[in-house]
């Protein structure tokens, strides 16, 4: 088989196949063919130009099937089928050798352009393709250009496979500087995405929530957030354990972040208070539903459970104990005030 690679280039390979999901079959089987030829352990190369030592042929098979794809995409207008090159483009991308990818910028833009496609499918394989550029570094900051609008599509979208799209490319990229206005006006509807009955839109807005907490910037909007009382019954034993996990995360960092006071927060909407309010007021029920997933059977949400009750329980030791000392110290001071008067009286 090695001596046809010698007349059998990639090009003429490739003229056997013309749609999408073809050169991607071809490609696959070819690749699996050297793989598993017996009796030798050679890496088949084909010898190129511009590489004096050669590439692999995996790898000059799958840019030549990533330039024919997305060549297709700048001329395919069905959403239907756009929607199967960007599949295929993106299982090209992540086969990709990881140093070395052979897509530019613009081929970033060609994809990204998919967002607007009226095709929802389409759209969400523009997201996950955008994902997998995501994978590679030289391509994170030109696909994080993006964020904004991407972001937007949170709130504008009413599909839940586009949201979870959406919520899985914001979690795999790193939030860009002085975006938080936008943020701003986004976290209100994640928190109305976290008590949709949708593990997976639960379990990445959670991750996007956690990340969102730990900007000192954004953590007091979050926690001014009107939300129901009712977002707390997503701590039962009833949910899967990796909801639970990012749920306690998301409350130790808040907690964390409380140590500043907040405005007032409650709301003239019915049934509704803040964020704050609902977790760490007065009147919250966050340790009896702490209590309840105490006896989860897993161990690490009994561990998180567990450290969080013992945080929750020294921050309310910690303000009595500031309460009396202030108290103390106004009795004292109220004291020496009234001491002088009284021996100069006497």
């Amino acid at each position: 088989m090695a001596a046809c690679w010698g007349t059998w280039t990639g090009r003429h390979v490739l003229s056997v196949a013309t749609g999408a999901g073809a050169i991607y079959l071809l490609y696959k089987t070819v690749a699996d063919g050297l793989s598993g030829a017996p009796d030798s352990t050679e890496c088949y190369r084909l010898e190129s130009p511009d590489h004096q030592e050669g590439v692999p042929v995996e790898e000059v098979l799958n840019r030549k099937v990533c330039e024919e794809l997305l060549e297709m995409l700048r001329v395919q207008q069905d959403g239907r089928s756009r929607s199967a090159i960007l599949r295929s483009i993106a299982r090209c991308i992540y086969l990709m050798d990881t140093e070395k990818p052979t897509c530019s910028p613009e081929h970033i833009e060609l994809v990204a352009s998919c967002l607007d496609d009226h095709n929802q499918d389409t759209k969400i394989q523009a997201l996950n393709t955008l994902r997998a550029f995501v994978t590679r570094s030289r391509f994170t900051d030109k696909v994080r250009d993006y964020y904004p609008k991407i972001l937007d599509m949170v709130t504008c979208s009413r599909d839940m496979g586009v949201q979870l799209a959406v919520l899985q490319l914001l979690n795999a990229l790193p939030v860009p500087p002085n975006i938080e206005p936008l943020l701003r006006r986004t976290v209100p509807n994640l928190l109305g995405l976290l008590q949709l009955d949708n593990y997976n839109i639960q379990l990445q807005v959670l991750r996007l929530l956690v990340t969102l907490s730990r900007m000192e910037e954004l953590l007091p909007d979050i926690l001014n957030c009107q939300v129901r009382p009712e977002i707390l019954n997503l701590l039962n034993n009833s949910q899967p354990e990796k909801l639970l996990s990012e749920m306690l995360l998301l409350l130790e960092v808040l907690h964390g972040g409380c140590t500043k006071p907040r405005r007032q927060s409650k709301s003239p909407k019915s049934d509704s208070c803040s964020l704050y309010e609902v977790l760490f007021g007065e009147n919250s029920n966050l340790a009896k539903h702490l209590m309840v997933i105490f006896v989860h059977p897993d161990l690490t949400v009994q561990v998180q459970a567990c450290k969080l009750i013992i945080k929750l329980q020294l921050h309310v030791l910690n303000a009595d104990i500031a309460a009396a000392l202030s108290k103390h110290s106004a009795g004292s001071a109220a004291l020496n005030h009234i001491l002088p008067s009284v021996k100069s009286a006497s």
